[in-house]
């Protein structure tokens, strides 16, 4: 473009010496025009081509976001629900141990009820298993 105009400047200036100065400088402005509309016009096809590019990639993340809400939420939902459970079970913990503690108080008076003189009852201890429960390993001979 900028070669086809300054050939053109240059055969206007050479055919019509001085009074094709005003013709040179129209010329000139026109090529100027021409030249800025073409940019402007360029800039916006690149900027349509931009944001269609840079839409998706925002649309992508967008979803993302959505999607890691969701599940935050959901993860927060069975947080809430596993701590109602292990405060249900804490209070039955609770309940357990006072049973317990009644029973041994009650287990303590019957030994002060009983006999002095009455013998004890021997308990044959359990031999020691170093196995978890459910192994088929053989034991060790200790």
């Amino acid at each position: 473009m900028i070669f086809f105009t300054s050939i053109l400047i240059i055969c206007i200036l050479y055919y019509l010496q001085a009074d094709g100065l005003i013709y040179v400088t129209i010329v000139a402005v026109i090529a100027e025009l021409i030249n800025i509309l073409m940019t402007q016009a360029l800039t916006k096809s690149v900027e349509k081509k931009t944001t269609a590019k840079f839409g998706k990639i925002v649309v992508g993340y967008k979803t993302k976001i959505a999607v890691q809400k969701k599940t935050i939420k959901e993860l927060e939902d069975i947080r809430e629900k596993s701590v109602g459970k292990l405060y249900k079970a804490n209070l039955k913990i609770k309940e357990y141990e006072e049973k317990l503690e009644l029973d041994d108080t009650s287990a303590i008076e019957e030994k002060k009820l009983q006999k002095p003189g009455t013998p004890k009852k021997k308990e044959k201890p359990e031999k020691f298993i170093d196995l978890p429960s459910g192994s088929n390993r053989k034991k060790l001979p200790i």
